[in-house]
């Protein structure tokens, strides 16, 4: 299994950014290696969905479930697919600034031939990709709250 762990603070309410992550929707501008992405399912603790990840090229169709575990606290995102399984694991606590976002991700590539030989590769291109997603939900939401400040009441 790989895991990696990385946490970012956003100048937002905890409320602000527990809502933008917990949106499947936003999730396609936060991942450029996600695309697709549909909801198949609300359920009483989240949603179910599918889409396609892409890494180097390679496009891996996922089945993904996200459960809210405590509102404003915590998001678990199960994904599985034939190429890869895993859990991402969000915590969101209040700080003076904000909000600081800590992201879980642990994951296993499949048995094939080829997974094994991309292990090492997908492995660093996908922690930069989760980084890159901390990073765009960070400006994203900011300046979403920017915009609500700016806007006349």
């Amino acid at each position: 299994m790989t895991t990696f762990e990385h946490t970012i603070e956003i100048a937002a309410p905890v409320e602000h950014v527990f809502a933008f992550d917990s949106t499947p929707e936003n999730w396609s501008r936060t991942m450029a290696s996600l695309r697709d992405l549909e909801v198949v399912e609300e359920t009483d603790h989240g949603a179910r969905m599918t889409g396609t990840y892409g890494v180097f090229g390679i496009s891996m169709e996922v089945e993904m479930e996200m459960t809210v575990v405590e509102p404003n606290e915590e998001l678990l995102v199960t994904i599985e697919s034939d190429e890869m399984s895993g859990e991402i694991r969000n915590r969101y606590s209040e700080i003076a600034a904000g909000t600081r976002l800590s992201h879980r991700a642990t994951y296993e590539m499949g048995d094939s031939l080829l997974d094994r030989i991309l292990k090492p590769v997908a492995s660093r291109y996908n922690e930069r990709q989760l980084e890159n997603h901390l990073r765009n939900t960070k400006d994203l939401v900011e300046a979403e709250v920017a915009a609500e400040s700016a806007a006349p009441a």
